[in-house]
């Protein structure tokens, strides 16, 4: 058994959604598909749908989290908000969570929403989802950040809020790296030298990320991926990133309940394929541990206030 972080997720939208419950449920992740790790570490993503009202979005996310929150105590999972907290979690191997927004459409053109997401437990917040939205364009764009949005870049610096970057367009990704303050993420963006998909990063942004101290962490989703995905193409981002002195950097962030998986990975339980997979091609143990929870566990101890 070993221990695994993971850097998005959709599940607590999932659950919400579909009335279901974090300690089991059909979605790809649930408490007892965990239960195969030691400790299980998850950022959990609150997604802004792009196809309704920034302010239903805005009051969504209060019953989405209420939701969330009431399935974590009923499962004993700690909602980490410092450092501190989580730093205990890890040293007592208990599963903890992290609170996120995806897409940033629901603070509309209000700053002061930054505000009340930090005090509702937001720690890390991704930019943009699809298409155009007050803070600028999504990966499918050419557009980068509005004049709004370098606010938002800075406001989030400020409230020590984490910058996901992952759906970002290739010109929001770079002006938000000349903006910031702090370490960004790519919480679920895989490699564009390997499969060509404006979801992926180049090779520029991946250094760039990792030169400030960030983390990017590999998607599972099929169609950013490869043709006809299986878990090998899946390495094939890692072994590139690796190539990049990413060692230190490349996590997981696989899209659960978010996207359609590759071939092989049915749900959080088959997770630990991938360690055999990495002893078969000759990771050494660090290695393998750095990519299923060390390197993830280093940024957020790092960063997380």
């Amino acid at each position: 058994m070993i221990n695994y972080t993971d850097l998005h997720c959709d599940t607590a939208f999932d659950i919400y959604k579909t009335y279901s419950r974090l300690k089991k449920n059909s979605a790809h992740v649930d408490i007892e598909k965990s239960k195969i790790f030691i400790r299980y570490s998850q950022i959990f993503a609150i997604w802004s749908e792009n196809d309704i009202e920034n302010d239903e979005n805005y009051d969504d996310f209060f019953k989405i989290r209420s939701y969330f929150l009431e399935n974590l105590c009923e499962n004993n999972i700690i909602l980490c908000k410092t450092s501190e907290q989580y730093k205990d979690c890890i040293e007592k191997n208990l599963n903890s969570a992290i609170l996120a927004v995806e897409g940033g459409k629901l603070i509309s053109n209000d700053l002061s929403r930054l505000d009340v997401l930090r005090q509702n437990d937001v720690r890390v917040f991704t930019l943009v989802w699809g298409g155009n939205c007050d803070i600028g364009g999504a990966h499918n764009t050419s557009d980068g950040l509005t004049d709004f949005g370098r606010k938002v870049v800075s406001k989030l610096n400020e409230l020590n809020i984490i910058i996901d970057i992952s759906h970002s367009s290739e010109k929001m990704v770079y002006e938000t790296l000349e903006i910031t303050k702090s370490p960004v993420i790519a919480s679920h963006s895989n490699s564009k030298a390997v499969f060509n998909h404006s979801r992926n990063l180049t090779d520029e942004q991946f250094r760039e990320i990792k030169r400030t101290g960030g983390v990017v962490g590999i998607s599972l989703c099929s169609p950013h991926v490869a043709e006809d995905a299986g878990i090998k193409d899946i390495i094939k981002h890692i072994d590139y990133y690796l190539s990049l002195d990413g060692e230190d950097t490349v996590c997981f962030g696989c899209d659960f309940d978010g996207a359609p998986l590759v071939d092989g990975i049915a749900d959080l339980s088959d997770m630990n394929k991938f360690v055999g997979e990495f002893e078969k091609i000759g990771y050494n143990e660090t290695l393998i541990r750095k990519i299923m929870y060390e390197n993830a566990d280093n940024f957020i101890v790092n960063n997380l206030r």
